[in-house]
């Protein structure tokens, strides 16, 4: 029957090898980072999971999703296979089921999707359908013809499934047909259900997900309209939520994308932590949130979309596990503390140092960052003067902070895998961590009972500027944005596509931006200087 599943009907949950199975509780696999893990190809449900924080110490905990996991999904340099692997087998020891690939980036995936895969790439895809099936992770393999595809061509179909029967034969069997980041047109969704319609007859067995050209928004539109009447029952459609990359996604978001296809529960193609396009400049080290507790209980899968670093991803992937293995009991900040142990290993206290500065992302805004809790406190502190003894623990705090993120780099091993994929936000961060150190200290002198000499107090405020000039020219953002813009696509009303201006915009939301000006007006009351500026007249602590 073609068209999208009842609303009312049964839900769906997913199996190895593409079977679908009831939702009944049936005895544990053990995870495959444990000696007792089940055999390679023994298929086997895989309803609970064990904490990984330790194994046995912590109870079973029931699953809700019944696809959780990764597609590499990003525009620029895929990942090596070896990192495809280690990812692989990570998902599997944190009770993540499903990995897809779809790097944008890799020629053969969309831009030259016709032409084969030569014998080294074929070995790897080999590679890695093997560690899938010894991790008791489910391998997908997107194709991206878009651009160029002629629909009903004969020619056209013949090389999609030649490139797809490929795969098929080194043991891949969930093809994702990924019809995204292309320009519409009428008449496209029904083309496109026909392709997918045609794919699933040709590849009779295979598990078979739709990316759709409008793969965004919470309401109906004539292109999801004629979508859903044409699709398969039994093929699944990615979703990124309300936006690209979803600050919030709610249980009744994913309500009104299903009803939009007629009913389909979608697969959640998470655009969190992924750090490309616009937001290459920036690293994701901030843990998964924004997902409400009752949003699992809507969609038929959740798939994170990592960062271009593979290894760096694995904080955010790690939490993302914890969120999808007890959506209603996820606490973010102790999952992230979790996760930053696990990743860093020997080298956690380093990488948590350099997460605090690099925690803000679609999902994040910057004034949720550590230093910028701290500049609040600090600045409300500075702005009673009744007690001249006031701020110091305060820029205790901030000089504490900004510390341990300036030691990070001189901590970290040279030649740690994971310190070559992030090294150069760890350097941007020593940068700017000993310019917010410099206005630390310059703060403090200029409320210290005997600050120095006139001169001194000059050479420091200079010394400030200096350093604040050099860290704005990096091109890394650390300690949030100075510029950032997001890809905030919307629906309107009617459905069509808008940009909401307010979410795709950040700017002046750097901390180190913040301490620098706020140590450098300190330095102008101490001095007797007139404020400069608008915004410094209309600060009510200068109003005294």
């Amino acid at each position: 029957m073609r068209g999208g599943s009842p609303a009312g009907s049964a839900r769906r949950t997913w199996s190895p090898k593409g079977e679908r199975r009831c939702s009944r509780p049936r005895s544990p696999r053990a995870c495959p980072a444990s000696p007792a893990r089940a055999a390679p190809g023994r298929q086997v449900c895989r309803p609970c999971v064990i904490s990984p924080v330790e194994a046995g110490s912590v109870p079973i905990v029931p699953r809700t999703v019944p696809l959780r996991g990764v597609i590499e999904g990003f525009y620029g340099t895929p990942w090596t296979p070896e990192a495809r692997i280690a990812t692989v087998e990570l998902l599997g020891a944190h009770g993540m089921n499903a990995y897809v690939y779809a790097p944008k980036d890799d020629p053969r995936h969309r831009a030259e999707w016709r032409e084969p895969y030569d014998a080294e790439a074929a070995a790897a895809f080999a590679d890695l359908a093997r560690a899938g099936e010894a991790s008791g992770v489910e391998i997908g393999f997107a194709l991206s013809p878009g651009l160029d595809v002629d629909y009903g061509s004969t020619v056209d179909r013949d090389a999609l499934a030649g490139k797809l029967d490929a795969v098929r034969g080194l043991g891949i069997d969930w093809l994702v047909l990924a019809l995204d980041d292309i320009p519409m047109r009428d008449g496209l969704a029904a083309e496109q259900a026909e392709l997918t319609a045609w794919l699933v007859d040709r590849c009779a067995g295979a598990r078979v997900t739709l990316v759709p050209t409008e793969y965004l928004g919470t309401r109906p539109s004539p292109y999801l309209s004629t979508l859903a009447a044409g699709l398969p029952d039994g093929v699944d459609v990615m979703w990124t939520g309300p936006t690209v990359c979803s600050p919030t996604i709610s249980a009744a978001d994913a309500r009104g994308w299903a009803v939009a296809l007629g009913g389909r529960r979608p697969v959640v193609w998470d655009n969190y932590p992924v750090n490309d396009a616009t937001m290459s400049r920036a690293l994701h080290l901030g843990p998964y949130r924004g997902r409400e507790a009752a949003l699992t209980d809507e969609v038929d899968g959740i798939l994170c979309n990592p960062m271009t670093q593979a290894r760096a991803s694995w904080v955010a992937i790690l939490t993302a596990a914890e969120y999808l293995r007890d959506p209603a009991g996820y606490d973010e900040a102790a999952a992230w503390e979790r996760a930053l142990d696990t990743v860093g290993g020997p080298n956690a206290v380093p990488l948590r140092a350099l997460a605090t500065a690099c925690a803000d992302s679609p999902v994040a805004p910057p004034d949720r960052m550590p230093l910028a809790g701290l500049l609040d406190r600090l600045e409300a502190v500075l702005a009673d003067r009744s007690d001249p003894s006031a701020p110091a623990p305060t820029l205790a705090a901030v000089r504490e902070h900004l510390e341990a993120v300036q030691r990070a780099p001189a901590d970290w091993p040279i030649g740690d895998p994971l310190r070559t994929e992030v090294a150069p936000w760890l350097t941007a961060t020593g940068a700017a961590a000993a310019a917010g150190l410099a206005a630390v200290r310059l703060v403090e002198r200029c409320n210290a009972p005997e600050p120095g000499s006139a001169e001194s107090l000059m050479q420091h405020a200079f010394g400030v500027l200096y350093l604040w000039d050099g860290v704005r020219r990096v091109r890394e953002t650390v300690f949030g944005p100075r510029f950032a813009v997001y890809a905030a696509i919307v629906q309107r009303a009617d459905g069509s596509p808008a940009l909401d201006v307010s979410e795709a915009l950040r700017e002046d939301a750097n901390a180190i931006d913040r301490c620098c000006r706020l140590a450098l007006a300190e330095y102008r009351r101490w001095a007797g200087m007139p404020m400069t500026s608008e915004s410094e007249r209309r600060d009510p602590r200068n109003a005294a």
